[in-house]
């Protein structure tokens, strides 16, 4: 028996040795029920904020759905709190926005959950954000809805 162990000791270091690339450390976290990469990660006009974008059903379908901003400072990577985001879905193809007004709740941690997100039309949306607090920007993240 122990000369069997040592014949398998060179494959359960091969085995054991592979699972770090395997493991969960290097898909993206889930952040507040949000889960995968970011459908978009893109910078507020001033770039001094970075936004990461999911949706939720992701990717974006047409009609109701959810949208989460992971909002950091871009220079130090450190989640920004205390913002209030003012939110209009844009088409900008089609010069409208939509009826419905979506509500951004913050989350903590750099997180904002954007609800009541109407997207009733197939083509590319931006997500218009005014956004103040201890700082004051503009964002647009677009996207695509088939």
């Amino acid at each position: 028996m122990p000369s069997r162990l040592i014949r398998l000791t060179p494959f359960i270091l091969t085995v054991f040795a592979a699972l770090p690339s395997c493991s969960s450390a290097s898909a993206p976290a889930e952040v507040m029920g949000f889960t995968g990469a970011p459908l978009l990660t893109s910078k507020s006009a001033a770039g001094a904020l970075s936004l990461d974008v999911r949706t939720s059903p992701q990717p974006p379908i047409q009609g109701l759905q959810a949208a989460q901003l992971v909002i950091t400072d871009s220079a130090t990577g450190a989640p920004v709190d205390g913002l209030s985001i003012a939110v209009v879905p844009w088409m900008p193809a089609m010069g409208h926005g939509t009826s419905l007004v979506p509500t951004v709740s913050a989350q903590g941690k750099g997180v904002y959950e954007i609800d009541q997100l109407s997207l009733f039309m197939g083509g590319e949306w931006e997500l218009r954000l005014a956004i103040t607090g201890p700082y004051v920007d503009t964002a647009n993240p677009a996207f695509n809805v088939p």
